[in-house]
């Protein structure tokens, strides 16, 4: 390579850097150009700083409309709007598109900024900038895909519904006013997303819930500045408390009864466009163990779930460290014919317990990595097989004993247990922190890890409510539907860590005149 050949590279490197430096003060001073000319009433410029960006955008329509004389300009995105209903629009010509438009019975938005222009036609409305200078048209003629309306992947129940949230925010409003036909519904509209504008709505009943909680959600959500919301898990990482919390604090659900239940409690969901999943606050730890169908059986087959829950809790995040502990560092604990039995079928083995564990957490999570990229059609083939077959095969391979296969296959059932898929990540983390502590320490080091856990879990707020409510503070009332599920004639009350002001479930009505 010549001299001069890198003196051309280096030449073009710094025309590209110099390029890319200048192209957001370029894009600046064209959207400060722009929102001269709609105030000064230059269609001509606008439309050539219209013509002239569709070499980057060629779905934009940019088009002269109305009198040769004083033409009106259009704007909008081919793809994005009902090119019929336009069409059908402008099939009368002895009207003024403008008035046709008008007379269209299409939602009509008056404005006179260029941002608010620009923001219509990117969203599918129909921008007519009118030639006398007066303020802009936008016309909600979009034709936005509504995908059908699936089943919940992470959250199944065998009785009450099966409806998911849609991924559209208008439908899945729609879908929560089906459900709360009241007029106290309010669905407060927000916007985040400095470059690219992504709708959200705040949901709510008032007077139920806590003007508290909605004015610190409306407040950190005005105070995201970010260029996209992809997603609500996003949004809801950047208004929960505690962001380095391994403990999730804002509950997500992508069910629309759980929402809809949830919000009928006093709590807060928020909603973003382009994501099936709905995040409500305040939450608890308690709240994550509750599902919609608790509420849709009876009340002793709810507490008995729960009870069961509570016990794959324990399961998952102790019994590895446990074993660990008793077999590896206290074996004085337990009795001499179990630590024999133990100690008989590790003579022959390579590895030490703690070894064959991590090892089966390995194997573990691989296979479950894989059945969730699989297709459906052999996630549960893979699954299945997989988990025959590495088990046999470890056992007879001398890697790891039989106790170790029961031990593990009862912790990974206990921890996939959780009704909650953000829960489950947590424990996981939990179980892997007891068991290193449980190597280290032995049963002093499950106790440290149990009083470190607790210590967090007492520290963690969720929108002003303690994420250990009802259990730390005290709440006697809410145990009504904590650990158990009383049957509905006594649950009156909503629980207290929705912060709501109106706690009355369940009123007392005199009956009717003339009913029996």
């Amino acid at each position: 390579m010549t001299t001069q050949s890198i003196s051309d590279e280096r030449l073009e490197a710094l025309i590209v850097g110099l390029l890319s430096t200048l192209n957001p003060w370029i894009a600046e001073l064209t959207t400060q150009l722009a929102e001269a000319a709609l105030e000064a009433g230059d269609l001509a410029l606008l439309y050539h700083i219209c013509h002239e960006r569709q070499r980057q955008s060629p779905d934009l329509v940019v088009q002269w409309i109305g009198q040769k004389a004083d033409p009106d300009l259009l704007l909008y995105l081919d793809g994005m709007i009902d090119a019929d209903r336009l069409t059908s629009s402008f099939a009368d010509c002895g009207k003024d598109p403008l008035t046709a438009l008008v007379a269209s019975g299409a939602a009509t938005q008056r404005t006179a900024s260029w941002s608010a222009v620009q923001t219509g036609y990117l969203s599918g409305q129909v921008v007519v900038i009118p030639h006398d200078g007066g303020a802009s048209w936008l016309f909600d003629l979009s034709q936005p895909p509504h995908p059908a309306v699936g089943e919940p992947h992470t959250e199944r129940t065998i009785r009450g519904s099966h409806e998911a949230f849609a991924e559209a925010v208008d439908i899945q409003l729609s879908q929560l006013r089906r459900r709360l036909p009241t007029q106290d519904l309010v669905a407060e509209p927000m916007v985040l997303g400095v470059r690219i504008p992504t709708r959200c709505r705040i949901v709510y009943l008032a007077g139920v819930a806590s003007p508290q909680v909605v004015d610190t959600m409306r407040r950190r959500m005005g105070n995201i500045q970010i260029d996209a919301a992809y997603n609500a898990t996003r949004v809801g990482s950047l208004v929960r408390d505690h962001s380095w919390a391994l403990f999730p604090t804002v509950r997500y659900t992508e069910r629309v009864d759980w929402a809809a239940l949830e919000i009928q409690q006093g709590k807060v969901a928020v909603l973003v466009n382009g994501d099936p999943i709905v995040f409500t606050v305040p939450t608890t730890l308690a709240d994550y163990y509750r599902t919609s169908e608790d509420y849709a059986g009876v009340w002793y087959d709810a507490s008995y779930v729960r009870f069961i829950r509570l016990l794959a809790f324990l399961f998952g995040v102790y019994l590895p460290a446990l074993y660990i502990a008793l077999t590896e560092v206290n074996p004085a604990l337990i009795s001499p014919n179990l630590l024999d039995l133990i100690v008989g079928t590790h003579t022959a083995l390579p590895f030490t317990p703690f070894v064959e564990v991590l090892t089966m957490i390995l194997i573990i999570e691989v296979l479950r990595e894989a059945a969730v990229r699989l297709p459906d059609v052999l996630a549960s083939t893979i699954g299945t097989v997989g988990a025959i077959v590495v088990g046999t095969a470890v056992v007879k391979a001398g890697f790891v004993s039989p106790q170790i296969i029961v031990l593990m296959t009862l912790t990974a059932l206990s921890l996939f247990s959780v009704p909650s898929y953000e829960l489950l990540a947590s424990w996981r983390m939990m179980s892997g922190m007891m068991l290193v502590l449980a190597f280290v320490l032995g049963i002093y080091g499950v106790v440290l890890g149990t009083l470190v856990m607790t210590v967090a879990l007492v520290s963690l707020h969720s929108f002003g409510t303690p994420y250990l409510t009802p259990l730390s503070p005290w709440r006697p009332k809410d145990w009504t539907n904590y650990l158990v599920r009383v049957p509905w004639k006594s649950l009156k009350r909503r629980l207290t860590e929705s912060k709501t002001p109106d706690l009355s479930w369940m009123r007392q009505t005199e009956p009717r005149k003339g009913t029996q």
